[in-house]
């Protein structure tokens, strides 16, 4: 398995990826004061993507034609799904905002042999819940 999202695998039969971009940012309010400088206030986190190019070249056994239309339909449901790459590593929770893709080296019934493309991800799960969530130790109730 190179990545899953939700229940979709990544491998050479779906759709292979030689690379994942990662983009993360903090937001920080500013005040005004008089003779100086804005002051900054750290606010929490922002926006985090992935964005993840891919290639489909289904006649030399790299991928499936159909694996974009799985994630299309994925995209149509609004959820969000866990991204999750071959090593364990949790992204988080992850909604499709986005997929790309370029079809060449048409045949001669119009077929593309080749699929480039590009899927974008947001998370919208919060790091917060699952910090605030705190274990209480078990107490066996007491009896009379």
């Amino acid at each position: 398995m190179l990545l899953s999202l939700g229940q979709f695998v990544f491998s050479v039969d779906t759709i292979t990826y030689s690379e994942l971009q990662r983009s993360r940012s903090w937001t920080h309010a500013s005040n005004s004061i008089a003779q100086g400088r804005d002051q900054h206030q750290f606010t929490g986190a922002g926006e985090e993507t992935v964005t993840i190019p891919f290639m489909i070249y289904q006649s030399h056994g790299f991928g499936n034609r159909q694996s974009i239309d799985d994630l299309s339909e994925m995209a149509d449901s609004g959820s969000g799904y866990v991204l999750i790459d071959g090593s364990g590593y949790i992204y988080g929770v992850f909604a499709i905002t986005a997929i790309e893709e370029t079809r060449s080296h048409i045949t001669n019934l119009g077929v593309a042999r080749k699929i480039d493309g590009t899927m974008k991800l947001v998370r919208i799960d919060d790091d917060r819940i699952q910090a605030d969530k705190v274990d209480e130790p078990n107490t066996p109730a007491q009896g009379v």
